[in-house]
């Protein structure tokens, strides 16, 4: 009995290494955080456009579109705008200017093109604040009925973008 006994650390700790290992192997799969916001209806937002031809109000409820915010000094922000370009061919994407100054926002964009539909500000971090935003870039995909249906934290990629959309295809 004295034996077992012996061995039940060796097992918890065997276990332990396991878990740490599958997590480690699976991270893309388990990364992904949860919003409260999912299923619920995107919220009223009146931010200050800087450019664009669509009003981020005016398309709620009305037609599928994406919401990408993002800001200047952000690096991964960088990291995904090439992605964001060949996603704004197909689909309607706004970007939220993320406590960013407007002139650093347009030297951001006459240097890396315009991804967008529209540039909304959101100078003092309200609007990231209604929607529980963790940090930029963040994504939110919101459907022909107004409702969040997904959020991305991180930068996106061509792929990530489409493996969302197939999952989503039935709900936007």
């Amino acid at each position: 009995m004295i034996r077992l006994l012996n061995l039940v650390p060796l097992f918890v700790v065997s276990v332990l290494i396991s878990f740490m290992f599958w997590k480690i192997k699976n991270i893309d799969e388990t990364k992904e955080l949860n919003s409260a916001l999912i299923n619920k209806k995107f919220p009223n937002l009146n931010l200050e456009k800087l450019e664009g031809i669509i009003s981020l109000n005016d398309i709620v409820g009305e037609k599928f579109f994406i919401v990408n915010f993002f800001a200047s000094w952000c690096v991964p922000c960088r990291v995904e705008h090439k992605a964001l370009g060949s996603i704004g061919e197909k689909h309607i994407v706004i970007g939220v200017a993320y406590k960013d100054s407007e002139s650093n926002i347009k030297n951001f964009i006459s240097e890396l093109g315009n991804p967008y539909n529209a540039i909304v500000l959101d100078n003092d971090g309200r609007a990231g604040i209604e929607l529980g935003l963790y940090g930029v870039p963040e994504t939110y995909f919101i459907g022909k009925d107004g409702k969040i249906k997904y959020r991305h934290v991180g930068p996106i990629t061509k792929d990530k973008f489409d493996k969302i959309i197939l999952l989503l295809k039935n709900s936007i």
